[in-house]
């Protein structure tokens, strides 16, 4: 038997296809739409998508038309945090917690009291202005602070009228399951969090009968907590709390490296100093990341700590780093989705590490290693206007500075008669890795790798502490530190060179 269907059927059966298909898409992202009124500066986006793109900032500016509106939308198939980010004249920040289908629209009129911030929409119980105060406070009064005391105090009274307000809140909006869940985890991490950030800003460098003070708390509140918590990832403090335990402890061990090298080496090598610089001789952040994430963190926690470890290194140009922790990650998490997002741009990097030394690129003979003096750097180019980088292999944000400017820098006065001079500092015995950066980056000009004794005495006259340091020489031997420091503005900066050159 033949069964005829009618057309209007079949147009039935597509529009409920349709419907389904894009209730299913809508069940994959939230859209937040927002219209300020009386706001004057600018809205950044911090969302998840953004925190796992290697080539892509953390944040992204919404353009708002003209009647001041702008959109977003994040893909996601789980609940997630979208930070706003309002900088003005004072700087604040909204945090949403979106689930997949939600779709928010926010207004708010900056000229009237609490900025009359009004949130409808799927989604809206979630995301009520109250729940805001959950996750700011400043903590930048209590910096001076040499105890303490104060901000252990400030932090508890806030947890308590944090607590109040979440149950006020859970009380009249009625939110979703999974917003009392990820906000309980905001309110038990916030002071944990909090206190660790302070503590770590007051005591560097301070005596050690002060640090105690501050460590017999860290220590009492990280007590009350898990440091690896795969429940806590969709909670804000909780990832925050990661990104800081990350990157002081990896600032730590940096410190112990330079200053008590035969500890550093035993305690986290188990071996002697020898053998410790030959395994701790190129990648030292990646290996710092792994020390890290594996003493703190398991599961997707740790999952969570290489993936911001990844980007971080990716963005600040430390690609033996992103090559050893991509490694990694793919051995550990072979079925992690991000691991093909991060293959591509990586690759590239792979591939560019093969790329042949520029001809344009001059090492002074015995790659400088022989010069003691800045005055003995000054006579390999007497009579030349020279720019001086002082920089680093160890260095990100020199490294982001020669990634981002040092050939357009080069382009803009080629055929001036400039001479480009990169001296690098604190990399002695790391010929091999200093010239594969140097080959990375393609950079064109003269290169000394200099010996402590030369940085020493350049760093002293030009009364410079930190890298990078950008020193111009003019014809007549006159030299200073530019005025274009880091992070920098390079018209700014060429506009100082040319003035040096006339």
């Amino acid at each position: 038997m033949i069964f005829k269907i009618k057309p209007t059927l079949f147009c039935a059966i597509g529009g409920i296809l349709l419907l389904l298909f894009s209730i299913n898409a809508l069940a994959k992202s939230a859209t937040v739409h927002i219209t300020v009124k009386n706001y004057r500066g600018s809205i950044w986006v911090y969302g998840p998508e953004l925190r796992y793109d290697l080539t892509k900032t953390n944040t992204v500016e919404l353009k708002r038309s003209t009647d001041q509106s702008a959109s977003y939308t994040v893909r996601t198939d789980k609940p997630t945090c979208l930070i706003l980010l309002f900088e003005s004249d004072r700087h604040f920040n909204f945090s949403l917690f979106l689930s997949p289908g939600d779709e928010l629209f926010i207004t708010a009129d900056f000229a009237k009291k609490n900025n009359n911030i009004v949130v409808t929409g799927n989604g809206s119980n979630n995301n009520q202005p109250e729940i805001f105060a959950l996750t700011n406070m400043d903590i930048q009064p209590f910096k001076e602070d040499t105890t303490p005391y104060r901000v252990i105090s400030t932090l508890n009274r806030q947890f308590l009228l944090n607590k109040a307000m979440l149950a006020h809140y859970i009380k009249v909006h009625q939110p979703s399951a999974s917003f009392i869940k990820t906000e309980m985890a905001n309110l038990r991490y916030f002071v944990p969090m909090q206190y660790y950030v302070s503590s770590h800003n007051n005591v560097n460098g301070k005596p050690i009968e002060q640090q105690k003070k501050w460590q017999k708390i860290q220590d009492s509140l990280f007590s009350t907590v898990k440091l690896s918590n795969d429940a806590a990832l969709s909670a804000y403090n909780y990832t925050q709390f990661i990104d800081h335990i990350m990157r002081i402890e990896q600032s730590a061990l940096v410190d112990e490296f330079r200053t008590q090298p035969v500890l550093f080496y035993k305690q986290w090598f188990h071996c002697d100093t020898a053998r410790g610089k030959q395994l701790f001789k190129s990648a030292q952040m990646g290996i710092l990341t792994q020390k890290v994430v594996d003493k703190y963190f398991t599961g997707r926690a740790a999952e969570y700590a290489y993936r911001q470890a990844l980007k971080r290194e990716f963005q600040q140009a430390d690609y033996p780093s992103t090559i050893l922790l991509f490694d990694h990650f793919k051995k550990r998490y072979p079925a992690s989705a991000r691991a093909k997002g991060f293959a591509v741009p990586i690759a590239e990097v792979v591939n560019k590490q093969r790329q042949a030394l520029n001809s344009k690129t001059f090492f002074v003979r015995a790659n400088g290693t022989n010069l003691n003096t800045f005055n003995e750097v000054l006579a390999l180019n007497k009579g030349k206007t020279v720019f001086i980088d002082m920089w680093g292999t160890w260095c990100g944000t020199c490294r982001e500075e020669i990634k981002q400017h040092a050939a357009q820098l080069r382009a803009h006065f080629k055929g001036k008669n400039v001479v480009f001079l990169y001296i690098a500092n604190l990399d002695a015995g790391r010929e091999k890795e200093w010239k594969k950066q140097i080959n990375y980056f393609q950079i064109e000009g003269e290169h000394i790798l200099a010996n402590p004794k030369l940085t020493e005495d350049i760093m002293g006259k030009v009364k410079s502490t930190g890298y990078p340091t950008y020193i111009i020489v003019k014809k007549d031997g006159n030299f200073k530190q530019t005025a274009t420091r880091y992070p920098v503005n390079i018209l700014a900066m060429i506009k100082e060179i040319e003035a040096a050159r006339s």
